[in-house]
Order: structure tokens, then sequence, then C-alpha cells
């Protein structure tokens, strides 16, 4: 499904969508521009952005609930292991296979999108995550959002059926 295109084109995203800043307010604003942007989905999505390890914006699209809510506890899990976005941890375990313990634990880690690092000039400060669509949509979407709220233009993942 996955192939080195896949990677490479994730790899760019995260160089790409970086912040030169990143706060509160900035959250919220982001938090609000997924929420909008969910409801025009096919399913409603949760919402989660944690900055310096605080949850500072969570919301539930109604028809969402703690299944999302484990889901990005998990994504959020990944993304903070690794420092890379849910996806790309998902893609490099299916291409070069679990290279740590931790790569098997998929009860408090998920391999899947919908979870993007954010870093601030440089630092990895936090997480911006969502859940309810399949999640490759997941990652669209989340990605979609973010490329217009840095004003810069989406990257596409390329993946196989």
């Amino acid at each position: 499904m996955y192939t080195k295109e896949t990677l490479e084109a994730l790899k760019r995203a995260e160089r790409t969508f970086v912040f030169e800043k990143f706060d509160l307010e900035d959250a919220h604003t982001l938090g609000e521009r997924l929420w909008r942007d969910g409801q025009t989905e096919s399913k409603p999505i949760a919402i989660r952005i944690v900055l310096d390890d605080l949850i500072v914006y969570q919301a539930f699209l109604p028809g969402t609930g703690e299944d999302n809510n484990g889901w990005m506890g998990r994504k959020c899990a990944t993304v903070n292991r690794t420092h890379h976005c849910s996806l790309t941890a998902g893609v490099e375990r299916e291409l070069f296979g679990a290279r740590e313990v931790w790569q098997n634990d998929e009860e408090h880690y998920a391999f899947k999108g919908g979870a993007f690092p954010i870093v601030v000039k440089g630092e990895y400060r936090g997480i911006i995550t969502i859940s309810g669509l399949p999640h490759l949509q997941d990652h669209r979407r989340l990605t979609q959002t973010l490329a217009e709220f840095l004003g810069k233009e989406p990257i596409l993942i390329p993946v196989e059926e």
C-alpha cells in the first residue's frame, strides 16, 4: 500500500508544515478551523491540540465520542514518541518492519494517519490530531486545514491500492 514515495511526501510535509510561532490563540484558531472543515466531511471528527504537554484545544463534533478519544490518545502517543506524524510511523513500520518493541504495541500507539507534530522554529512543541474518518482521510483533512492555516499548498500523499 505504501511506497518510498509515500514516505518522502510525508517527510516533505513535516518539513513544510512548521510554525514561526504557535501559542494558545493559534491553537484555538486552528482548532476552530478543523471544526469548521470537519463539518464538511462525510463523518464527524474529534479534534485535540496539545502544546507543551497540555491539551489546549479539544472538541468532539456530534457523533464522535470515547472511541475517537482513544484513537487520538494513541495517535498522540505515537507523535510524542517519534516527533513525526502518526502516518509516517505507520508507513515506516510497513516498509521497514518494527525495529523497536514499542512499534508492536497497538494498545498504546496508533500507526494511522491523523496526528501531526507542532514544530516551532525547529523545536517540537506538541501535536494536532483528529479522529473520525478513515485514517488516510484523517491525515488529508488535518494537513489540508494545516496548510491553509500556514498559507501553504497542501501536499498529497501517494498510496497504492
